[in-house]
């Protein structure tokens, strides 16, 4: 009976073990940043706002372990750059008398995220779409603001609040995308999406070119 039992089971767990299968996975990326403006405020102008996240790129890598022909598990890391640094200068019209000028550092992130891949059964081009959370380390570069001038000419220099620290934040994710099959092993995947923070401080819209090697 034990031995009847060990056979119906070893044959249950056969068309899973068909599709099973591990990959990993190296990306690198482009970054278009859509978080909201950092500072807008009365003394620097609401007509002029900026962001400290730029435009920028990211590479990284993970592993992935499709149990079905149509589901896939994996966890990935990067590591992001955004190398514009802010800077620029605001003369306000008024009664103030004083004048801004301000400059700003790049920022990083280091995201891991962990996802669920859907794959569309018998599909061509492996059309799939991820949907994943995660947890970044994140690092908006110093802000430093200058106000000069007032009756007196007197300067004031202002770090901006939140600004030269790395906090722990934690995102969603969702891609779509497609994997074309170079070899029996190999793919080239091509991925765009949408990552947002809880707290709304980083929104980016990033596209990943990567390999996709299978064993």
């Amino acid at each position: 009976m034990k031995k009847s039992l060990t056979i119906i089971f070893i044959l249950l767990l056969m068309p899973a073990a068909v599709f099973a299968q591990w990959s990993v996975n190296f990306n690198y990326g482009w970054l278009d940043n859509v978080s909201p403006d950092w500072v807008e405020s009365d003394h620097i102008g609401d007509d002029t706002p900026f962001s400290l996240w730029g435009d920028g790129w990211q590479a990284g890598g993970g592993l992935e372990y499709r149990s079905k022909n149509w589901l896939a598990f994996g966890i990935s890391g990067f590591y992001q750059s955004f190398d514009a640094q802010p800077s620029g200068h605001y003369d306000p019209q008024g009664a103030d008398l004083f004048s801004y000028t301000w400059t700003g550092e790049s920022s990083w992130q280091a995201p891991i995220i962990g996802y669920v891949r859907l794959i569309k059964p018998r599909s061509i081009l492996d059309t799939n779409l991820k949907i994943g959370l995660g947890t970044m380390s994140s690092h908006i570069g110093q802000l430093t603001v200058i106000a000069t001038g007032g009756f007196a000419g007197t300067t004031d220099t202002t770090i901006a609040a939140g600004t030269g620290e790395t906090v722990s934040r934690r995102f969603w994710q969702i891609n779509t995308g497609i994997r074309v099959p170079l070899t029996a092993r190999l793919g080239l995947r091509i991925e765009f999406g949408y990552l947002s923070t809880f707290d709304k401080v980083v929104r980016e819209l990033p596209l990943d070119v990567g390999l996709n090697i299978k064993w």
